[in-house]
C-alpha cells in the first residue's frame, strides 16, 4: 500500500501520476468503449499497476477514509472500484466522459460511500493528501477531478 496525493505540477511526476481507466468487474464495457457518468471503473497506476482504493477497515477520521494504492482486490474492506459522476455544463445531455468534464469519483463499500477528495497538506512530496471524504466536493473544488488524455 502506497499513499497517494496530488502534486503542485506534473513536472517530473508524469509516470507516477498516470492512471489508466479500467472497467470494473462485472462491467459490460469493452476496451475502447466510452466511459459514461454512472459507470463503475478501476484506476490502475501506469507505473506499478496497483489500483487506487478506499480503505474502510476503520471508522472514518475527520478527513474521511484513507485512500492509497493496493494490489489486493478480494478484501471487503478495500474498495478499488469507483463510480464516475460527471458534472457538466453540457446542454446536450451527453453522459460520455471527455477531458473537458469535471468529475467526481465515489467508492462504495457495504451501505456506505466515500468521495475522492484532496484534504490537507500532503506528505512525501505531495501538495495535498487524498482521502475518501464523506462530503462530495466539501471544499468548493477539492473533490472535483479532470481526465487528461495522454497520447502515446
Amino acid at each position: 500500500m502506497d499513499n497517494v496525493g496530488t502534486y503542485a505540477s506534473l513536472s517530473g511526476q508524469e509516470l507516477a501520476t498516470q492512471w489508466t481507466i479500467m472497467a470494473a468487474p462485472g462491467s459490460s464495457k469493452t476496451p475502447g468503449q466510452n466511459v459514461c457518468s454512472g459507470d463503475q471503473i478501476r484506476l490502475q497506476n501506469y507505473q506499478d499497476e496497483s489500483y487506487l482504493a478506499l480503505f474502510s477497515s476503520n471508522p472514518p477520521g475527520d478527513s474521511g477514509y484513507p485512500v492509497a494504492t493496493t494490489t489486493t482486490l478480494n478484501d471487503d474492506t478495500i474498495a478499488a472500484a469507483w463510480y464516475v459522476l460527471i458534472s457538466s455544463q453540457n446542454k446536450r445531455n451527453d453522459p460520455n466522459l471527455s477531458d473537458t468534464n469535471d468529475i467526481y469519483l465515489v467508492a462504495t463499500f457495504g451501505t456506505l460511500a466515500g468521495a475522492l477528495d484532496t484534504n490537507g497538506v500532503g506528505a512525501g512530496g505531495f501538495k495535498y493528501s487524498v482521502t475518501g471524504a464523506r462530503l462530495l466536493n466539501r471544499d468548493g473544488g477539492s473533490g472535483s477531478w479532470q481526465v487528461v488524455k495522454i497520447r502515446n
